[in-house]
This record gives C-alpha cells, structure tokens and sequence, in this order.
C-alpha cells in the first residue's frame, strides 16, 4: 500500500478510534480480525457521539 494513503488512514482514523493500533504494517496488509475491530471501534465511537445507543429498538 502506499506510504501516503496509509498516514492519510492514520490521520483520519487516529481521530476518532484510539484502539486497535493503526501501524503500517497492519494496514498494508490487514487481518480479518483487524478489519472488524476498526470498524467496530468507529461505530461505537459514533453511537456513542451521537447518543444512540446501540440496543435502543
């Protein structure tokens, strides 16, 4: 992957996810598990910005 679409990742991630860690070597080739994590790291951070909760039916 290229060096400046991964500090751009870092850049726009770092600000809203502090967990799991956004090194260069796991987004140049990520696992699964990795993937899921982001992602769900960013839509609990975004439930909990914008006061949905998430069992909230």
């Amino acid at each position: 992957m290229n060096a400046a679409v991964v500090k751009r990742t870092q850049e726009a991630l770092g600000k809203v996810i502090r967990r799991p860690p956004l090194t260069e070597k796991l987004l140049s080739k990520p696992p699964f598990r990795y993937l899921h994590d982001i992602i769900t790291e960013v839509f609990l951070r975004r439930a909990l910005h914008t006061g949905h909760h998430i069992l909230d039916v």
